[in-house]
C-alpha cells in the first residue's frame, strides 16, 4: 500500500518542522519527501508512503 500526503504550503522557516512532523507521524512508512517552492517563499511538502 502506498500513499501520498500533500499538506498546504508552508513558509521557508517552517519547512524543517513540517518535515519532522511528517516523519514523526508516518515513521518508517516514509519512502520519499519532496519539497518544492510554490510562490512567495511558500513551499509544498509531499510525503510518499510505502509499507512500514
Amino acid at each position: 500500500m502506498s500513499g501520498e500526503d500533500t499538506p498546504d504550503a508552508v513558509p521557508l522557516f517552517l519547512v524543517p518542522r513540517a518535515v519532522a512532523d511528517a516523519i514523526r507521524h508516518h515513521g518508517r512508512a516514509v519512502r520519499e519527501i519532496t519539497v518544492r517552492r510554490t510562490r512567495n517563499h511558500q513551499y509544498s511538502i509531499n510525503v510518499e508512503r510505502g509499507r512500514p
